[in-house]
């Protein structure tokens, strides 16, 4: 009877009995009628343990341990398999090179580019010229034979010279040639070091104090590095020894340059420079008049020991990838001041 009034309550509500049933084992439906038995799912087959093979990591191989960021190999050494034919060294881009002192001071990076120049600078009125200025227009051709190498040719031009104790002249400038080397290039840090030397063939005019002697060589060191982020720092040092010393002057000479990358496009930026004469020249020029520091070696008597400082404050703009100009105003910070008085240098740098 018990079990005929679960199997009736069991079709009502459409619930089977089953064997766990602790009131029976028979299943029964509605109708009374034993149903087929339904058998429970079988269990899915286990599949099979993967393999584990060794497996070698491949670059990049950062240290995880370190915290120190994974940096392709290429990035490292800069990629230069993929690098254009004479195409620029682009592992440096945030960085901008030194303007004043144009023909003197050096860019470390290995770049191809054409740096069209513009000078006005003023002539101290206790000069012995009398005041008055002097513009220089010019052209600086740089080719990066490899991410390394660089053909530099950094004087050229022509000169216009208008002192009021003498004659308005115009006259082309000597030119200038030599190679630098970039002998360290760490990409990772943004820090890079070059060497280098030019040599000055007299192949320029004497009414603007160009073309005596038989040459003059200088070599150079260039560093760079970026730091705090978005600051850069480039020290330059070189020594310009003549090869006919009664006709120029010998000197040392070095230059400071800080730049701050402000956004994507300007640089404010400060540079001094400082010039140390070892020996002047033997042409009867009066140790008045002084020297050109990196523009004109006018072979002075009596020079030997002077110094000259100066500072240079302005800002660069980079108007593409391939494109920057800049502005720059000099003035000599030591009493002595030889023919700078104040300087305005404007730059225009087609780059590839």
């Amino acid at each position: 009877m018990k079990r005929f009034l679960v199997g009736v309550m069991a079709g009502c509500l459409g619930v089977t009995a089953n064997a766990a049933d602790p009131v029976g084992t028979a299943s029964v439906n509605g109708s009374g009628q034993a149903p087929a038995t339904i058998s429970a799912p079988a269990p899915a087959p286990t599949a099979p343990a993967p393999m584990i093979t060794s497996v070698t990591p491949t670059a990049p191989t950062a240290s995880i341990m370190s915290g120190a960021p994974a940096i392709p190999t290429t990035q490292l050494m800069g990629d230069s398999s993929s690098r254009g034919f004479l195409e620029s060294d682009h592992a440096f881009d945030n960085f901008v090179g030194p303007s004043s002192n144009p023909v003197l001071s050096k860019d470390p990076r290995s770049l191809t580019e054409a740096r069209i120049l513009f000078i006005d600078n003023n002539i101290p009125n206790s000069n012995p010229l009398g005041g008055g200025n002097f513009q220089v227009y010019a052209m600086q051709i740089r080719l990066a034979l490899t991410d390394r190498l660089t053909l530099i040719a950094d004087k050229d031009g022509i000169a216009s010279i208008s002192a009021k104790g003498a004659p308005h002249e115009t006259g082309f400038l000597n030119l200038a040639a030599g190679l630098k080397y970039t002998f360290y290039r760490d990409v990772e840090n943004q820090t890079l070091a070059a060497a280098g030397f030019m040599f000055e063939p007299q192949t320029g005019e004497s009414k603007v104090f160009q073309g005596q002697g038989d040459g003059i060589f200088t070599f150079f060191a260039t560093y760079g590095q970026e730091f705090w982020c978005k600051n850069h720092i480039i020290v330059n040092g070189g020594y310009i020894v003549p090869v006919d010393s009664n006709q120029n002057s010998s000197l040392f000479y070095t230059q400071l340059h800080l730049d701050r990358q402000v956004n994507e496009w300007l640089y404010p930026l400060m540079e001094v420079n400082w010039y140390h004469w070892l020996a002047g020249g033997n042409r009867g020029l009066p140790p008045a008049l002084g020297e050109g520091d990196g523009l004109l070696n006018l072979g002075t008597s009596g020079v030997a020991g002077n110094d000259l400082v100066s500072m240079a404050l302005g800002f660069k703009v980079k108007i593409s990838p391939h494109a920057e100009t800049g502005v720059v105003y000099e003035f000599p910070l030591t009493s002595r001041k030889d023919l700078l008085d104040s300087r305005i240098q404007a730059e225009l740098i087609l780059r590839y």
